[in-house]
C-alpha cells in the first residue's frame, strides 16, 4: 500500500491521580493495548512498537510509541497526555470539605466504592470525640446538637480528621484522592492548576487534529484523567463544531446522499430519545449510529477526529458529590448544558424553530455546542467494589448521571487483586497476557476497536 494511502490513527492516553513519571503511565498501557504484544515481532525481528519524540507538547521529556501496522490493528501512533506535574502544592487539608460533605451524606446514597469507609469514619468519629472528653463523656450522653457542632465548626477537628486520613488510609490513596478534590474545587488556589491542565489537554488534541496525520483519534483515561480528557473534548467540541456542517449546500453533492446524511440524523435521535424514556436500554444501537454519524461528517470534509472515549476506573461515577454538592444541583447544570452528556440533551429552543442536537449553518446542519457525544462513543469499565469495600474505591458505573448511551462494563473475569481494597484501582492495565472474553485487556481492546474494520476509510483533509 503506498505510504500516503495507508489508514492512521492516534490514542492519547491520560493518566490519573497520584504523582506519576512522565510515560509510566503509557509503558503500562502499551503493552495491553495491542493484542499479543511481545518484544519482537516474529515475522522479521523487528520490535512491535518504538518510540519517536513527539511534536504536540513542550515538554521534553514525551515521546510516542509508533506501532506498525499488523492483521490485529492499524498503524497506530500512542501518546500520553501527562498532567501530574502541574499538580503541585497539595494538602491533605485539601480533602476536607469534600470529605466533610460525603460523612453527612445518608449512607444509602454514599457512593458504593466509599460505605464501608463512611461507616469506619462514623465510628472513628465517635471514639475521637470520647477521646477529646476524656472518657468522661459517654456516648450515650453524647448529643447530636454537640457532635454536628464540633464536627461543622471546624478548625480543630478538621486538623485531628486530617491526620486520622493520613492514619486510616495509606498515604498514596489519600494524596491521590486530593488531586481530585482539589482539580475539581472553583477556589482561587486551584484555577490556575485546573486551567492549566485543561488548556494543556485542549491544546494536545488541537494539535492532533490539525497535523491532519491521522484518520481517527481513541482518547483512553484513567481515574482523575477521565475528568481531564472529557473537559478537554468538551471544550475542543465548542472550538470545533461550527466546522462541523453536514449536508453541504454544494449543488454538486449527491441529493441522495443528503436525504441519507439527514436521515441517520433522526434515527440517532430517535434512538437516544429512547435512551433518555429507557435508562436500561442496551445502546448498542447508539453507538453503531453514532460510527454512521461520525462518518457522515467526514465524507463531507468535516475535520473532528475523535471517534471513542473510553474510561477506567474513573470516579466521575461521583461526580454529583465531587462536582456539586447533590445531585439535583448536578441535573440543572446539565440542564443549563455546563456539563455534556451521552446522548446530548436536546438543544435549546432557537427563535424559528425548535431543534434537536443540530442547527442551520453555513447551508447545512451542525451539531450544537454541548453534543460531542452525539458523535463520540463513550465507552467505561470498572472493578466493582463488591461489599463497599473489596474492590476498586474510586471507579463505577457512568451511566446513571452522564447517560444511558455509555457503555458500562463491571469487570469480574481478572485474578483475585481486583478484590484488593482501593489497590484494584491501579491495576487495569497490568493483565497485558490476559485475553479471556470478559478481563480488562479483552474489554479495552473491544472498547477500542483498533482494527476498525470496513467503516473507517481514508479521507481527504
Amino acid at each position: 500500500m503506498p505510504r500516503g494511502t495507508r489508514l492512521k490513527q492516534a490514542v492519547v492516553v491520560v493518566h490519573g491521580m497520584g504523582e506519576q513519571r512522565p510515560l509510566d503511565m503509557l509503558n503500562r498501557f502499551i503493552d495491553a493495548a495491542i493484542p499479543g504484544t511481545t518484544a519482537l515481532d516474529p515475522d522479521n525481528d523487528l520490535p512491535v512498537y518504538y518510540s519517536r519524540p513527539t511534536l504536540y507538547s513542550d515538554s521534553y521529556e514525551s515521546r510516542s510509541y509508533l506501532a506498525r501496522q499488523t492483521s490485529d490493528y492499524l498503524q497506530t501512533e500512542f501518546y500520553e497526555y501527562h498532567w501530574s506535574h502541574m499538580m503541585q502544592g497539595n494538602k491533605i487539608s485539601d480533602i476536607w470539605d469534600t470529605f466533610q460533605r460525603i460523612l453527612f451524606t445518608p449512607v444509602w446514597r454514599v457512593p458504593n466504592g466509599l460505605r464501608v469507609v463512611w461507616v469506619a469514619f462514623w465510628a472513628l468519629i465517635f471514639w475521637i470525640l470520647w477521646l477529646i472528653a476524656g472518657g468522661k463523656i459517654g456516648l450515650e450522653n453524647l448529643n447530636a446538637s454537640t457532635l454536628v457542632s464540633m464536627i461543622v465548626g471546624g478548625g480543630t477537628f478538621a486538623g485531628l480528621m486530617s491526620w486520622a486520613l493520613t492514619k486510616f488510609l495509606p498515604g498514596k490513596i489519600t494524596a491521590s484522592f486530593v488531586d481530585v478534590v482539589r482539580y475539581l474545587d472553583t477556589s482561587p488556589r486551584s484555577y490556575a492548576v485546573r486551567k492549566n491542565i485543561r488548556k494543556g489537554m485542549v491544546d494536545f488534541l488541537e494539535n492532533l487534529h490539525k497535523d491532519k496525520r491521522y484518520d481517527r483519534i481513541i482518547v483512553v483515561a484513567h481515574s482523575l484523567g477521565a475528568f481531564i480528557a472529557y473537559d478537554g473534548i468538551s471544550y475542543l467540541w465548542t472550538r470545533m463544531n461550527q466546522d462541523h456542517v453536514l449536508s453541504s449546500p454544494d449543488e454538486e453533492m449527491d441529493e441522495c446522499k443528503k436525504n441519507l446524511d439527514k436521515k441517520i440524523v433522526k434515527a440517532l435521535e430517535d434512538e437516544a430519545q429512547l435512551l433518555l424514556g429507557d435508562p436500561e436500554r442496551d445502546p448498542s444501537k447508539y453507538q453503531k449510529l453514532q460510527r454512521e454519524l461520525w462518518n457522515a461528517y467526514r465524507e463531507v470534509g468535516n475535520p473532528w477526529l475523535i471517534t471513542d472515549f473510553v474510561t477506567a476506573g474513573t470516579p466521575m461515577y461521583m461526580a454529583d458529590k465531587l462536582l456539586t454538592n447533590t445531585e439535583d444541583e448536578f441535573r440543572i447544570r446539565q440542564e443549563r448544558r455546563d456539563i455534556a452528556s451521552c446522548p446530548p440533551l436536546a438543544d435549546l429552543p432557537g427563535r424559528k424553530k425548535k431543534t434537536f442536537y443540530s442547527y442551520r449553518h453555513k447551508g447545512g446542519d451542525v451539531l450544537y455546542h454541548a453534543a460531542p457525544f452525539a458523535v463520540v462513543r463513550w465507552s467505561n469499565m470498572w472493578f466493582p467494589a463488591h461489599l463497599g469495600f473489596f474492590g476498586d474505591w474510586f471507579g463505577g458505573p457512568l451511566r446513571r448521571l452522564f447517560g444511558a448511551g455509555i457503555k458500562d462494563h463491571a469487570l469480574d473475569k481478572n485474578d483475585w487483586k481486583r478484590f484488593l481494597p482501593a489497590w484494584a484501582h491501579t491495576l487495569y492495565f497490568t493483565y497485558p497476557d490476559d485475553e479471556e472474553a470478559g478481563s480488562a485487556t479483552k474489554i479495552l481492546h473491544n472498547f477500542m476497536e483498533l482494527k476498525p474494520d470496513g467503516w473507517l476509510k481514508k479521507r481527504k483533509n
